[in-house]
């Protein structure tokens, strides 16, 4: 069991949890996710509160469960960089794959929580999934997601 298997599984069964930041206001539907004859077992969907109404943006939780063992797929990674690149598109913004308790405003795309992040899609570019525990505590990395704060900034300003 790899160590971002168990980041996943910690409380329970394997929830990953996809935000989305972005222009549009209406959420995916829940058969969205189902691409490649595969799906989430369950979709949560809950809008986060209005604190990034500063931002002119919507955020949207989407909490995707799994049996634990699809984790394991060779697939799986390519699965999920599809979804990101759906929710990105959708949203007309950004998405990201992150740990349960890592979410807070202030705190988006930023060094202290770049190695909780796992996976990110800018609406438009290809979507980047970090299935290694090592390469999210890495400087590389943290390069990157500040650079997704910089698309954040940019597109959707305070």
């Amino acid at each position: 069991m790899s160590s971002l298997k168990e980041a996943i599984t910690w409380s329970g069964p394997a929830v990953v949890i996809l935000f989305t930041i972005g222009r549009v206001e209406s959420p995916l539907r829940e058969g969205e996710f189902d691409m490649w004859g595969t799906g989430p077992d369950e979709v949560g969907l809950y809008e986060m509160s209005s604190e990034p109404r500063e931002r002119q943006a919507t955020v949207r939780e989407y909490d995707l469960t799994f049996e634990e063992d699809r984790l394991d797929g060779p697939d799986f990674p390519a699965y999920l960089r599809e979804c990101l690149r759906k929710a990105s598109a959708h949203a007309e913004g950004i998405a990201w794959l992150t740990f349960e308790g890592a979410f807070h405003f202030d705190h988006l795309f930023t060094d202290d929580i770049a190695d909780q992040i796992y996976g990110y899609c800018v609406a438009g570019d290809d979507p980047v999934v970090a299935w290694d525990r090592e390469l999210m505590k890495s400087d590389g990395w943290k390069r990157e997601i500040r650079e997704v704060r910089s698309v954040l900034d940019r597109d959707f300003p305070r």
